[in-house]
C-alpha cells in the first residue's frame, strides 16, 4: 500500500495509516506530515515519478523492500534545474512494525544513479568522477 497509494498515486495524506506519530526515520524522529514533504519534493523534482517493488520480504513484524526510483527530471533536485533527462535509482528499505504500522524505518538510497541520471558532474577538487 504504502509505495503504490503514497508515492504513485500521491496519496500523502495516507501515510497515517502507514506510519506512527512519531516514527523513527533513521535515527530521527518523523512524522507522516514531515515524511509526506518528502513525497511532495521528490515528486516536484520528478513529476512521473514511480516506483517500483523489485523484491519484497515480509517477515511478520518486519518488512524490506528493494525498489527503483524511475522518472523524469522536470524540477529542480541538488539546486540543479530540470533537464528533461530519466533517472532510474535503486532504494532499500527496512520497515519495522509495531501494532500494524511503521514504528521505525531505516531507509538506504543511492544517489549516484540520480546524478548521472541527470547528467551532473561529480567532482573531488578539480577532478571529475568517472563511472563504468
Amino acid at each position: 500500500m504504502y509505495w503504490t497509494t503514497c508515492w504513485n498515486e500521491r496519496q500523502v495524506e495516507r501515510l497515517g495509516e502507514v506510519f506512527h506519530d512519531p516514527y523513527l526515520h533513521g535515527r530521527a524522529s518523523r512524522t507522516p506530515a514531515d515524511h509526506a514533504e518528502i513525497v511532495r519534493e521528490t515528486v516536484a523534482s520528478f513529476p512521473d515519478l514511480q516506483v517500483r517493488i523489485d523484491d519484497l520480504q515480509d517477515l511478520g513484524e518486519t518488512v524490506i523492500t528493494r525498489t527503483r526510483f524511475i522518472g523524469t527530471h522536470r524540477g529542480a533536485i541538488f539546486g540543479l534545474s530540470g533537464t528533461g533527462l530519466g533517472i532510474n535509482a535503486p532504494s532499500l528499505d527496512v520497515y519495522f512494525f509495531e501494532g500494524g504500522r511503521v514504528a521505525r524505518l531505516w531507509h538506504l538510497f543511492d544517489h549516484l544513479p540520480i546524478l548521472q541520471g541527470i547528467g551532473a558532474e561529480v567532482r573531488i577538487g578539480d577532478q571529475v568522477a568517472e563511472f563504468d
